[in-house]
């Protein structure tokens, strides 16, 4: 994992420094961003009603490759979220138990990106990235447990920027070591991985 974050770093690194070069570049001048997001978990968790809903909170920059070659309105860049963070919550009652159990990732995101200038001062980026992130738990004594960790997810999705305003819509997964506290317990069953797929819709600014 530490090989992966690293390898990560050095890339944005050698693209960063590729991205200064080249002028007159209008509406592909790199983007940094800042979103706010509403988060629809799904997945056995939401099934189970251990989580229902979500807020996420992004920073990052959308660096463009000018060394290379692309049609007029295309270009490749890389797109680095410095700060991911997302909270989750069970805001329903579960079975003969109305605790409220939360979940938070806190991590970053890296990977390609291909923007489409499809008219003037709009652009569309859609992007896959690694998302290297740290699994916290904000609750020891929930029906369903999980000790802090650190996993590799994946995100893929498309955002919409118009001038100053960016909208996005982006789909996350990563699975996470969980078990029933019952059964922690008594020691009696492994650990499950559980997959979370969460679906983002975010509203925020690029300058």
């Amino acid at each position: 994992m530490k090989k992966i974050v690293l390898l990560a770093v050095a890339m944005v690194l050698t693209l960063a420094s590729f991205s200064q070069k080249g002028s007159d570049k209008g509406v592909f001048d790199n983007a940094v961003y800042a979103r706010v997001g509403y988060a629809f978990p799904g997945g056995d968790l939401k099934s189970n009603e251990v989580i229902t809903a979500g807020a996420q909170f992004e920073v990052g920059t959308i660096f463009y490759i000018n060394a290379v070659k692309m049609p007029e309105k295309l270009k490749l860049g890389v797109d680095v979220t410095y700060v991911s963070i997302t909270g989750l919550v069970n805001r329903k009652t579960m079975k003969d138990n109305n605790e409220t159990v939360s979940y938070f990732t806190a991590g970053f995101k890296v990977g390609p990106c291909l923007s489409y200038n499809f008219a003037q001062d709009c652009v569309a980026d859609l992007y896959f990235k690694l998302h290297p992130n740290q699994f916290i738990t904000g609750q020891e004594d929930a029906i369903i447990v999980a000790d802090n960790q650190f996993k590799l997810g994946t995100s893929f999705g498309l955002n919409i920027r118009w001038k100053a305003l960016m909208v996005g819509c982006e789909f996350t997964s990563a699975k996470y070591d969980f078990k029933n506290s019952a059964s922690a317990k008594a020691m009696t069953e492994p650990t499950s991985s559980v997959k979370l797929p969460i679906t983002n819709l975010s509203l925020g600014v690029n300058f």
